[in-house]
């Protein structure tokens, strides 16, 4: 345990060491730029955590249980006369009625 405190603090140092010289070779725009993008960052992570949590509770399912779905209804309408049992056979006018037909089939050859 009292390793892992001492590598931690000496790569914090090493780090911190590492920024301060590269910072000093930096223009103030770059600086500023990075200064701009870490606050960017700082401000996007709470956010970004309280958003994911508020929809990962909205979306948990709830421990109710799920309502039972309504009964079916079935409507039948009235009937004004009775339905006869058998389909009544109403002959098909002469006009309608199919005759014979010929067809003419296009697109072959003759076969000599």
């Amino acid at each position: 345990m009292r390793n892992g405190v001492v590598i931690a603090l000496m790569l914090i140092a090493a780090s911190i060491g590492l920024a301060l010289t590269v910072a000093a070779r930096l223009s103030d725009q770059a600086i500023a730029a990075l200064a701009g993008a870490a606050c960017g960052i700082g401000l996007a992570a709470p956010l970004g955590i309280a958003l994911g949590v508020t929809v990962g509770i909205s979306r948990a399912p709830s421990r109710t249980p799920p309502a039972s779905p309504p009964p079916q209804v079935v409507v039948i309408p009235a009937s004004t006369h009775p339905i006869p049992n058998g389909v009544p056979h109403v002959p098909m006018p002469a006009a309608l009625a199919q005759s014979s037909r010929s067809f003419t089939i296009i697109g072959e050859g003759e076969d000599s």
